[in-house]
């Protein structure tokens, strides 16, 4: 089969959560699914690397919870503003490496049936009246392809270019929205106990920390663009941060393949066109970073899936609307939190005052930090009970490696076979 010749009943583009959940459960219910990514494979993105409750159990519960075999098991987060700290319990969370994460959702996929393409950039072709699918060019270094598709899920991120040509499609971004940073760094073993997401609270900027095996941390940071500028990059920053609290932790800090992103807080007002649904970071993104972004992705991924008529059904022309409803009553109702929470991290006076308010009534700050990660029935149950059925392999986080139940393999890649 060549690539150019390929009709496929989907076309999922960007192969994070977003698109390797939607990837996989479409793949479950045999349909013909391409799944394209842009960037080399595996990958590293710029991510906190934290799943909260709600992310792991919607991979639990459309059975990809073996992603879940190397994270490692957060039950609690410290908030760090100068020399004040609070400590707080949350529901199991996981710190995972994207590049692992995402590899093993992908090859999920791949196992029920999905294709994968990595290195090729995708774009939509113009849309021609009476069309019942939707045209994409495929390019990579040497190779360029046109594919047809009976739906293209746009999970590319906010970085994405896929929907750059689509009127709809428009970005609109916050006034004054920080950048994300993250990266991976060397710690001293006493510096913090595993299992704890450490958030320091600064002027311009937070930065959230979890360590990893071997004295290895991973960090993800929220920072003023024109304090970057200032301190002379993303990089100095990020160490003035993690050096005003009382336990400073930049001596022995060095930060490695440091990755950034444009403005955070943004949003699409429409989340979709004909035969073409946005899922994901492309749909917009809020902040905090709080461990909700991928769970954002988990979730959203899901819910569009159960939307989607079947490959032989005929293109609902308000699926675009609809999904737009659904999408702020299950994923708006948790930005509101984030955004709620936003003022706080910008602002150390208020987050020291946060930190008093819960150290003097730590039933609520728990019920809050509780409330935030959660998941809710809501979001975790079908549209239609029994349409997806899916095998479950429970498995505990930070159990260890729990191996390939089909013994190994690797990632088929589309257009390969003769």
């Amino acid at each position: 089969m060549k690539i150019s010749d390929a009709y496929w009943d989907a076309v999922v583009v960007g192969a994070g959560v977003a698109g390797g959940v939607a990837a996989a459960m479409l793949a479950e219910q045999g349909w013909r699914v391409l799944l394209v990514e842009k960037s080399a494979w595996p990958r590293e993105k710029v991510c906190g690397g934290c799943l909260n409750a709600a992310a792991v159990e919607v991979l639990r519960e459309i059975g990809i919870d073996a992603a879940l075999w190397r994270a490692e098991p957060i039950d609690s987060v410290v908030w760090h503003v100068g020399r004040r700290s609070l400590e707080l319990t949350i529901p199991r969370e996981a710190a995972v490496s994207r590049a692992d994460l995402d590899a093993a959702i992908a090859l999920e996929a791949n196992r029920r049936g999905c294709e994968f393409l990595s290195e090729f950039s995708a774009t939509l072709l113009p849309l021609a009246a009476g069309d019942s699918f939707r045209a994409l060019k495929l390019q990579s270094a040497d190779v360029t392809a046109i594919i047809r598709a009976g739906v293209v899920l746009a999970c590319d991120g906010i970085g994405g270019t896929l929907l750059a040509g689509e009127p709809w499609a428009r970005w609109h971004i916050s006034p004054g929205a920080w950048m994300g940073v993250s990266g991976t760094c060397e710690i001293s073993p006493g510096e913090f106990r595993p299992g704890a997401i450490h958030m320091h609270v600064g002027t311009n900027g937070y930065v959230g920390m979890v360590r990893r095996p071997e004295s290895r941390g991973h960090l993800a940071a929220s920072l003023d663009p024109a304090a970057c500028r200032s301190a002379g990059g993303p990089v100095n920053l990020v160490r003035e941060i993690l050096a005003s609290g009382a336990e400073p932790l930049a001596a022995n800090l060095e930060l490695l393949r440091i990755r950034g992103t444009g403005a955070l807080t943004r949003r699409r007002e429409h989340l979709g066109g004909h035969r073409v649904l946005v899922v994901g970071d492309a749909c917009g993104y809020v902040e905090p970073f709080t461990g909700e972004g991928m769970a954002w992705a988990a979730i959203g991924a899901r819910q569009v899936v159960t939307m989607l008529p079947t490959p032989d059904e005929s293109w609902p022309q308000d699926l675009p609307t609809r999904w737009r409803i659904r999408h702020h009553e299950i994923i708006g109702r948790r930005q509101r939190w984030c955004r709620g929470m936003q003022p706080m991290m910008h602002h150390p006076a208020i987050a020291a005052a946060g930190i008093l308010v819960g150290s003097a009534m730590p039933a609520i700050a728990k019920w809050i930090a509780a409330t935030v990660c959660k998941p809710r029935q809501k979001e975790i149950c079908n549209d239609s009970p029994g349409r997806f059925r899916f095998q479950r392999d429970r498995i505990k986080i930070g159990d260890g490696h729990i191996g390939d139940r089909d013994g190994d393999a690797g990632v088929h890649v589309a257009g390969a076979d003769p």
